[in-house]
């Protein structure tokens, strides 16, 4: 049946702006209007955004360029944090331009619409780009409709979602475009540049990095004529690193190396790197085997120049995180575990949405011929590759839906014209229900886990729906801005994702959030809420927190109670909270307070 089906060129090669723009602007008020709360609340929708926003504040209000720390994160000393400034430029352009006219709240807010919305937009015309130079206008327009409508990308890409996600993909479909520019030299700048910037507002790029330049790679030992690409994307790749590294740092290369971005260690392996590759490449040797012996040489360099330098990043960018903090809250944090680790079948679903990918383009391939169906297959090796990446750390899972759109779209193509030329109703219902299938696979697969599962509203509302929903009232912006009415000064230690909440909406300070460079800050918020009374006073004296203050439901909280029940939370939610812990009223909808009674 794969030769039953064709994909005609006759759709033509122009893109669809207009439709795009429609469809973009629709998505665009929907998203705006179900968003409405986290919107005009100017707190996004996790503890990145919220504590990204505060580290936007700051800067406008006149920390320096290359001072990154939050200092309203265990003070006084301050938290050191790895986020790059780079993202911060386009929202602080746009805050700067607006807040003139109408005031800084509603300029962030702005800004918080814009940078987004206007990523999404991108990937949308990028993906749209990619397909219509391999399967057509209409398959062109299906991608793009895949793209609004995908919700991996839409959870990356809503409105007030302004951390550093929505642009790594971005980046990685810009990358990925570049596979199919006739243009090798041009190809290559760009692709280099693109990967550049992602590995330096996050090194999660690190893998897909290696896999493009491992595919480069391979095509110049296969073909010697393919090496220009490879050349010019490297040279462009260690530029822009170093370049970026200069301009955010403000510093020679230091001696301390850094797991979590990149620093000393992973530039002098690109140096490495470009120190062989490129006079490989010029050299141009006529043996296969010479080139491939060249690129593992290169390969070997650089990972021998990285672990001399760095060996304890062998275990990745959080190689360094105290023991006690691991167990305690990254071995907890869902999105950094593997797909069988995760709870929620509709998490399952958007990963099983993948394979849905990979039987698209075995159905296509047939219908494509010489270089369309190349292109296909080079975007099926990078659909491959970070679907493998989404089965080992879920968080990767937006750029993967990203790339996957690409066989969607051209099998969805596909199937409307088999549907223009089918007869029988049957089949034409059947061609419908597979195209609404492709359009939202994940949507169908996730209602199918919950019908197999037995499950429905009313259940999971008995089930736990009360608490969750005490908590959502309980951690919303507008409960937590009550904290505000505490001593000017106060010093507060509340759950990890209550934190960036705290600062984005209070002038206090928190003694930890979910933000790993925190160490101390970390590791002491933890012993506190763990430890027995006594020694968690001392504990909290060494930093000076003045407050406690939690929301009851909060899972962190939860799990304190649960695991160490003589603890010094374990105790204050039996009811036997120390003496030195003085109850307040409760603030905003339900946010428990205690006053710490200071030892003199």
């Amino acid at each position: 049946m794969r030769d039953a089906v064709s994909i005609p060129d006759v759709n033509g090669k122009h893109f669809p702006f207009l439709p795009m723009l429609i469809a973009w602007a629709m998505v665009s008020l929907l998203l705006i209007v179900t968003g409405w709360a986290n919107i005009i609340s100017g707190a996004g929708w996790d503890p990145d955004d919220q504590l990204r926003m505060v580290q936007l504040r700051d800067f406008l209000a006149g920390q320096g360029w290359f001072d990154t720390a939050q200092y309203r994160l265990n003070p006084p000393e301050g938290a050191p944090m790895h986020w790059s400034r780079l993202i911060e430029l386009p929202l602080a352009l746009i805050i700067l331009l607006l807040a003139p006219v109408i005031g800084q709240p509603a300029a962030e807010i702005a800004a918080g619409l814009i940078v987004p919305l206007g990523c999404l937009l991108l990937v949308a015309w990028m993906l749209g780009r990619i397909v219509l130079k391999i399967a057509g206008q209409q398959a062109a327009l299906a991608a793009i409709l895949m793209t609004l409508t995908a919700p991996p990308l839409l959870l990356q890409l809503r409105p007030m979602r302004i951390d550093h996600h929505g642009w790594q993909i971005v980046l990685a479909t810009l990358a990925l475009w570049t596979l199919l520019w006739p243009r090798q030299r041009a190809a290559g700048i760009v692709m280099g540049a693109a990967l550049a910037t992602w590995l330096h507002i996050s090194l999660e790029g690190a893998p897909m990095t290696a896999a493009f330049f491992g595919f480069c790679g391979w095509q110049w030992a296969m073909r010697e004529q393919a090496g220009r690409r490879l050349f010019f994307g490297m040279a462009s790749f260690a530029a822009v690193s170093f370049a970026l590294y200069f301009a955010t740092s403000g510093s020679p290369f230091s001696v301390v190396a850094a797991c979590d971005v990149v620093s000393t260690p992973h530039l002098s392996a690109i140096a490495a790197a470009t120190a062989i590759l490129l006079p490989a490449i010029y050299a141009a040797p006529r043996f296969r085997l010479l080139r491939f012996g060249a690129l593992a040489v290169t390969g070997a360099a650089a990972l021998a120049v990285l672990l001399a330098i760095a060996p304890q990043c062998a275990g990745g960018a959080f190689a360094s995180l105290d023991p006690l903090v691991r167990d305690h809250w990254y071995a907890l944090v869902s999105e950094g575990l593997p797909i069988w680790q995760q709870a929620d079948a509709r998490t399952m679903a958007l990963a099983a949405g993948l394979l849905c990918a990979l039987a698209a383009a075995w159905w296509v391939d047939a219908q494509l011929a010489g270089r369309a169906r190349r292109q296909l297959r080079q975007i099926m090796l990078f659909v491959i590759v970070s679907a493998a990446l989404t089965m080992l750390v879920f968080r990767t899972v937006s750029v993967a839906a990203a790339f996957a759109i690409v066989p969607m779209a051209i099998a969805v193509s596909a199937l409307f014209e088999r549907y223009k030329r089918e007869d029988a109703a049957h089949r034409h219902i059947g061609c419908v229900a597979l195209i609404l299938f492709l359009m939202l696979p994940g949507a169908v697969i996730g209602q199918a886990f919950a019908l197999f599962d037995g499950t429905d509203d009313v259940k999971a509302s008995e089930a736990g729906g009360a608490p969750e929903i005490a908590l959502e009232r309980c951690a919303a912006p507008e409960s937590v801005m009550a904290l505000g009415d505490l001593p000017k000064g106060s010093r507060i230690a509340a759950p990890f994702n209550l934190g960036p909440k705290i600062l984005l909406t209070t002038p206090h300070s928190v003694l930890a959030s979910s933000h790993h460079r925190n160490i101390a800050g970390m590791r002491s918020h933890i012993l506190a809420f763990r430890s027995a009374p006594d020694d968690a006073r001392r504990v909290l004296a060494q930093h000076g927190i003045t407050h406690i203050a939690v929301c009851s439901d909060e899972p962190e909280m939860q799990n304190y109670q649960r695991t160490v029940p003589d603890g010094l939370y374990g105790q204050i939610a039996a009811g036997r909270a120390p003496e030195w812990i003085i109850p307040m009223a409760p603030r905003g909808d339900g946010i428990r307070v205690w006053r710490i009674r200071q030892t003199r």
